[in-house]
């Protein structure tokens, strides 16, 4: 289109009288800037802005600001892209956002008591080329945005664990949002920001259908009928448009027990039927994984299955110190689980996206080695992991915070939110802290493994007292000291940690466990097994967790090997099934 074509349509479609200065275009890409002070803003629609502009992706800015005070509040084709802002007199803020046009036109909207615009800048994007590799975007909500565990810990989306199925070829770009439904997602612009990124080739997972029924939420609230229009015409319609492939997929499962017939029930369907009516329809790459987590829970073991959503005890929520009952939301159990079943998917239903997926870890240094059962064993359940490299390690040694992590994870002791003072000399960007917490506030580590150490018991209020219900409060031994989770740990340390995940996970099992010790143990001759540690050394050799070097000897004061730790733990792991 020519310029003076364009600059026609703009005059003829400008309102409320704004000036408009032409900027010469490179590329014969659209950019116009639009001055706005002498415009004024009506009482009820505040500034509006319409212009026809050729198809394409674009920014637009809004530029506030004045010698009063701003209050303002942007909406770009009806969608509210800035919420409502208050600048001091003198301040000037740009606010720039991706946008695609809507049937031709961009429209910009701003409202409030005193919008103070001054410049509206729209600017055509050049288009994007192919990339060697592609992109992966996840357009969606709260079950699969990546979470901030400082915030949120544990709450875990799976799209957050994605990216450990794909080779570093493929960029996993998450940006699900929290609360967001196919309606609102696209009208904070989320979509449009995804559009006028994206390169041919590269790939849009669309997964929505839980927030969109909230018909007490307006702002999320979208019929079925207007639901299939929405993702079938802009979803899936703009990508293609611009060489995208779409991926539809169904809501995330629910944790959803029927005790009558004592299996997991199907849930979401009240969206996850039309969205399989436009899979069917278009023929669009589609992953059922609302069905194929619920087929994949009835092959499980209930509690298996509810321990990686989001149930969490006392303590272990940053968010809900009191505890949660949330069948929604996933811990980093479930959600890796959850993204494994997805990239299963990919095999079959995008083959060509298959090429990317990373094969079954085979370590190659461990064959032939005494604890190869037991590595391969731990390594299927994703307990241990290796190198990257295609290799174990089995004879490095192992830290302190990586076998407690490996023991928990063993004896399902789940860890708990960091809290500042009360972790030791763990930081909470230490990636142990929340397994050291949780094992902290479980003594289930010996006083002797934490130097300086000092132990003072506080009752701490978790929820603060109402006219309906009693103040919360749970009692935790706070201690201080350096508990040195990157050193490597000891076998008498090992011993000692293994004993005491085994003895809490009994002591706290929902069922009866039939776990019976060896009647006798043979005591070790080392005379430099610390005497705090003895009981729980022989404990860990009555119940077949550990065992000597051979002639009577522990060895405690030795690193503990990798492979030595995938032995304890597997045999942790059995004892407790």
């Amino acid at each position: 289109m020519k310029l003076k074509k364009i600059l026609s349509l703009i005059l003829a479609s400008s309102v409320m009288g704004t000036i408009m200065v032409p900027v010469v275009k490179a590329e014969e890409l659209y950019y116009e800037i639009f001055d706005m002070t002498s415009v004024k803003a009506d009482s009820e629609d505040g500034i509006v802005k319409e212009v026809e502009v050729p198809d394409g992706d674009y920014t637009v800015t809004v530029t506030t600001g004045g010698d009063t005070e701003t209050q303002a509040n942007i909406y770009i084709n009806g969608g509210e892209r800035v919420r409502a802002y208050t600048l001091e007199a003198g301040k000037t803020q740009e606010n720039e956002q991706s946008v695609v046009p809507k049937d031709g036109k961009i429209t910009v909207q701003v409202i409030g008591e005193n919008p103070n615009v001054t410049e509206i800048e729209i600017k055509e994007l050049p288009p994007r080329e192919k990339a060697k590799n592609p992109t992966i975007y996840i357009a969606g909500d709260s079950t699969a945005q990546t979470y901030n565990y400082e915030t949120v810990y544990p709450q875990t989306g799976w799209g957050q664990m994605l990216g450990d199925y794909f080779t570093d070829e493929v960029k996993i770009e998450n940006r699900a949002m929290a609360g967001r439904s196919s309606k609102s997602y696209d009208n904070d612009g989320r979509l449009d920001k995804i559009l006028t990124e994206m390169c041919p080739g590269d790939y849009v997972f669309i997964q929505f259908g839980i927030n969109d029924g909230a018909e007490n939420k307006p702002e999320r609230y979208i019929s079925v009928e207007d639901y299939k229009k929405l993702i079938t015409e802009k979803y899936m319609g703009e990508v293609e448009k611009r060489g995208g492939i779409p991926v539809l997929m169904t809501a995330s499962a629910a944790g959803w027990w029927d005790e009558e017939n004592n299996n997991f029930m199907e849930s979401r369907q009240d969206y996850a039927d039309p969205t399989r009516e436009i899979a069917e329809e278009t023929d669009c790459k589609f992953i059922d994984i609302n069905r194929i987590m619920t087929d994949k829970w009835n092959t499980m073991d209930k509690n298996e299955v509810l321990s990686g959503y989001f149930v969490c005890e006392m303590l272990e929520s940053k968010a809900y110190p009191v505890g949660t009952n949330d069948t929604t939301h996933m811990k980093a159990k479930g959600a890796d689980l959850t993204a494994s079943l997805v990239a299963e998917a990919v095999k079959t239903e995008i083959p060509e996206l298959a090429q990317y997926l990373k094969g079954e870890e085979t370590f190659t240094d461990i064959d032939g080695h005494w604890a190869e059962t037991y590595i391969k064993a731990l390594s299927d359940k994703g307990i241990v992991e290796g190198d990257g490299n295609g290799k174990f390690n089995p004879e490095d040694t192992v830290t302190r915070g990586e076998f407690l992590k490996m023991a928990m994870d063993a004896a399902g002791i789940v860890g708990h939110a960091y809290r500042e003072g009360e972790c030791l000399d763990a930081e909470n960007s230490d990636w142990y802290c929340y397994y050291l917490q949780g094992a902290l506030d479980k003594d289930l580590i010996p006083e002797k493994m934490i130097d300086n150490c000092e132990v003072e018991k506080v009752t701490k209020t978790l929820a603060e007292a109402t006219e309906e219900s009693e103040a919360v409060t749970a009692d935790v031994n706070v201690y201080t000291g350096e508990f040195n989770g990157d050193t490597a740990i000891t076998r008498e340390e090992m011993a000692v940690i293994a004993m005491n995940c085994l003895s809490y996970a009994i002591k706290n099992s929902d069922e009866e466990m039939d776990i019976t010790p060896f009647p006798s143990v043979v005591g070790f001759v080392d005379s430099d097994i610390y005497e705090e540690y003895v009981n729980s050394i022989d404990g860990a050799v009555s119940y077949g967790l550990v065992e000597g070097m051979g002639e009577g000897i522990f060895a405690p004061k030795d690193n503990l090997t990798r492979a030595q730790a995938a032995t304890v733990i597997n045999r942790l792991v059995n004892l407790l099934k």
